[in-house]
């Protein structure tokens, strides 16, 4: 109720990839048009019931012209400007720490910018300016903010140095490194320092006064993330990658977060206005992660290969215990028209990061790719 998260979802998602070249200009547009309807318990006192919410949107999740010379390149518009190998998170980012990847359906949106980049020999550096960033989910107001990224590309390695600076906020720093020792193996890290606009603490359930504090801005974090990758000779490949978030809780901070919550949720029973909103505050002032360290598993099937697709995921949140699987399995019927399942289960108990909403979640559609 207080998270609206739906019981039943039925959805509608119309994308469409266009792409013009004319010598050097290059011009991509992907407009997306979505239709969804939701089935939600009702908040408030009382609010037992179900209502139903329908929502429609027209997005552009990309748009720009690209002019290109040589070793030159000079963007303008709204492009998804990511990078770097990690799956799970990508700590060298400073816009996208969730770039979807993890997520088979997802359609990450762009961020609006102006980029140039020069390459030179094995170094390529690039400089950009984000105008604003209002289509990211969750929220992130990163406008006015420039970055610099030196990428050093080698026959089996590629190494990139990012650094950005929003107008008013603190730096932010990334590197991330990739090597491919073989065919086989892809070995790979980032790692990213920032301070987040402000960090939310709960307070020791025994003590009076506020369920959880406040720093603004947050004291500078770093993330960090190891992976590997291996690709057997079927084209099957397996990933495992490992996280240290120094952003989320320690243990006994985690029990104060949800001791902290059962004690707003049992205070909204006689006192609404004081319980709900507390309520409201640890979901949505949370840090990205509640836990310190986390392990991401896939195992996929060969893209590349026509007939079924499959992948299968496993997170675990070691902080905590909890976790995560998932599998995502689509099979192509007919030309242009592929049949899809998403199941999602959830371990842990209600006072655990992946236990706390919902158990599990079940998602089937088709996907008709009209031309």
């Amino acid at each position: 109720r207080i998270a609206r998260l739906s019981h039943h979802t039925a959805w509608f998602d119309g994308r469409l990839n266009l792409r013009a070249e004319n010598g050097p200009v290059q011009l991509l547009v992907t407009p997306r048009l979505t239709e969804q309807q939701n089935q939600i318990t009702q908040n408030g006192v009382g609010g037992l019931g179900d209502q139903f919410v329908r929502t429609g949107a027209g997005r552009l999740g990309q748009g720009f012209v690209r002019y290109k010379e040589g070793d030159a390149a000079f963007t303008l518009g709204r492009e998804l400007f990511v990078w770097g190998p990690g799956n799970f998170r990508s700590p060298s980012s400073p816009f996208y720490f969730d770039a979807g990847r993890t997520n088979p359906l997802a359609a990450t949106p762009g961020v609006d910018l102006v980029r140039a980049t020069q390459a030179v020999g094995s170094l390529r550096l690039t400089a950009a300016h984000l105008f604003a960033s209002n289509q990211l989910q969750p929220a992130l107001d990163a406008a006015h903010t420039s970055v610099l990224k030196l990428d050093q590309q080698g026959s089996d390695h590629l190494v990139s140095l990012i650094v950005s600076q929003q107008r008013g906020a603190k730096p932010f720093v990334g590197a991330f490194a990739q090597i491919t020792p073989d065919d086989a193996w892809l070995l790979y890290g980032e790692i990213g320092s920032s301070r987040q606009p402000y960090a939310m603490t709960p307070n020791d359930p025994g003590a009076p006064g506020a369920f959880y504090r406040f720093a603004q801005p947050a004291p500078r974090t770093v993330n960090a993330l190891l992976g590997a990758s291996y690709t057997l000779e079927n084209g099957h490949t397996l990933i495992a990658e490992t996280l240290h978030n120094t952003g989320g809780y320690h243990p006994d901070q985690l029990s104060n977060y949800f001791a902290q919550a059962n004690r707003a949720a049992t205070l909204a029973q006689t006192q609404p206005a004081v319980g709900y909103p507390a309520l409201g505050q640890a979901l949505g002032a949370a840090p990205r992660l509640l836990g310190r360290d986390y392990l991401w598993l896939n195992w996929q099937s060969n893209p590349q290969e026509p007939g079924l697709y499959w992948r299968a995921g496993w997170t675990q949140n070691i902080t905590d215990r909890s976790g995560q699987a998932t599998l995502y399995l689509e099979k192509n019927f007919v030309p242009k028209l592929s049949g899809f399942v998403a199941i999602t289960a959830n371990r842990g108990s209600a006072q655990t990061e992946y236990g706390m909403l919902w158990r599990s979640s079940v998602t089937a559609g088709v996907k008709w790719f009209v031309f």
